[in-house]
């Protein structure tokens, strides 16, 4: 015969998933309020983390907890579920938590019924009574208040934590390692004191990164705009990259790591427009305007890209690399981004930008003074067709990665000193032209494996 017990189980896991709706649209509305508090300006808040509680964690409290034994009904049972939803406001530094719990009484204020009612939405309620941090089981303290959200007169509660990066690591040591542990491991004073050792020794790393943190944040605040050439690129990509993380989150709801494609572009900038001729102060203030124009207006990051015609080039280089970028401008998103923001950033014919920054690559890759030098002891067509055969081998080994990454900075400069060196190398290898030609194609693998595996 089956205990008594499990049929109360039962019956309230039956509730809970009709109520289920319910609890989305709660959690939902409580989520928004939370954003709302605390926008994208906030800047130590990192992100928004919410849950409903599963219906196998549900089952395990309910026996865990005896809730059989002091609820007759599912729904005093659910109604005394103060974790049923689960907010987790995550901030960067440990001393953010209670600057976060302080700012919360800005969005509240007392009612009767004892609890502080939410003054943008007045069906969300909370406990701000409640003494902070609280004391856990295990000793330390966290910042967790009691709340709910009134829908159709009923309570739908819910608990707000507020943890910093480090806390937030620390939870899932804890939970994953000691407590989902299987293995019987008693709970003593060596395995507390160790845990509490890790715990100061996370509390020390905060500390060291909010340190680190706010150097760079004063470096970053310097002003470094000028004729100076690092300066000035570091201010464009900055800019670029904060342009691209608020504009990309209106656009399709995300961001991406867009940082190193955003100094891609701004050594562009710098290569393709500042380094023509003397007007540098002009073109610099026209490029601010430009930003500052395409900041107020919007992109959107899903609409399909076009060009004015098919890319041709007659340099073998960037009509392979040219090519290979049309077919993924569309198809590849990382792509699609890189070049929604630098067809908007650079105005004119997109065909035309396409083929100006093909050409950018190229000189980076192949510095052009130093590559026409290369081969002249062997004459003229054996220098050509070694240029051109080279040059081809390259293109066709970073298409074949198929990735973004042959465009980052730091892969490029890489890139470049294989190139290099690998060039620099033929002419000790050959004493003479016919032979070096007549094995291009090991030349051709040898290079091509060089290079890929640069991208692995």
């Amino acid at each position: 015969m089956r205990i008594q017990l499990f049929d109360f189980i039962d019956d309230t896991l039956e509730y809970y998933e009709r109520k289920m709706p319910s609890f989305q649209y709660a959690q939902k509305q409580v989520l928004n309020a939370f954003q709302n508090m605390f926008s994208e300006k906030e800047d130590s808040v990192v992100n928004f983390y919410t849950r409903i509680k599963k219906t196998t964690s549900l089952k395990e409290k309910l026996i865990r907890n005896q809730f059989y034994l002091d609820y007759s009904t599912p729904e005093e049972a659910i109604a005394h579920l103060s974790d049923l939803i689960g907010i987790t406001i995550q901030c960067r530094f440990i001393r953010n938590e209670t600057e976060i719990y302080k700012k919360l009484f800005q969005f509240f204020e007392n009612d009767s019924s004892g609890y502080s009612v939410c003054v943008i939405d007045k069906n969300i309620f909370m406990n701000l009574r409640m003494p902070q941090p609280q004391i856990q089981r295990n000793g330390f303290t966290i910042f967790r208040i009691d709340g709910f959200y009134m829908f159709n007169y009923t309570r739908i509660n819910f608990e707000l934590q507020i943890k910093s990066l480090v806390h937030t690591f620390w939870s899932e040591i804890e939970h994953e390692v000691v407590y989902k542990n299987p293995d019987f491991v008693m709970y003593d004073n060596f395995n507390r004191n160790m845990l509490g050792a890790i715990r100061d020794n996370l509390d020390v790393v905060d500390r060291q990164l909010e340190i680190m943190y706010n150097e760079i944040s004063h470096e970053s605040k310097r002003s470094q705009i000028g004729m100076d050439e690092q300066g000035f690129k570091l201010f464009v990509s900055r800019s670029i990259n904060d342009l691209v993380n608020r504009k990309m989150k209106e656009s399709v709801g995300f961001t991406t790591d867009f940082k190193k494609c955003s100094a891609t572009i701004s050594q562009y900038i710098y290569l393709h427009d500042f380094m023509a001729d003397g007007e540098n102060r002009v073109k610099m203030v026209d490029y601010l305007e430009r930003i500052s124009v395409i900041n107020e207006e919007p992109i959107d990051f899903s609409s399909a890209l076009t060009l004015s015609g098919e890319y041709h080039s007659r340099d073998i280089f960037c009509d392979i690399l040219g090519k290979y970028m049309q077919t993924v401008i569309n198809s590849n998103f990382r792509w699609h981004v890189f070049f929604t923001v630098l067809f908007e950033v650079e105005q004119g014919d997109n065909l035309t930008v396409l083929d100006s920054f093909c050409s950018i690559i190229r000189k980076l890759l192949i510095q052009p003074r130093w590559y026409r030098q290369t081969f002249e002891s062997f004459g003229r067509e054996v220098q050509e067709t070694m240029h051109f055969e080279l040059a081809k081998i390259l293109a066709e080994a970073l298409v074949d990665t198929d990735k973004i990454d042959i465009v980052h900075e730091d892969k490029l400069y890489r890139c470049m000193n294989i190139f290099r060196a690998f060039t620099d190398s033929l002419p000790e290898r050959y004493s003479d032209g016919k032979t070096m030609l007549r094995d291009i194609d090991e030349i051709r693998n040898d290079l091509y494996h060089q290079i890929s595996i640069l991208f692995k």
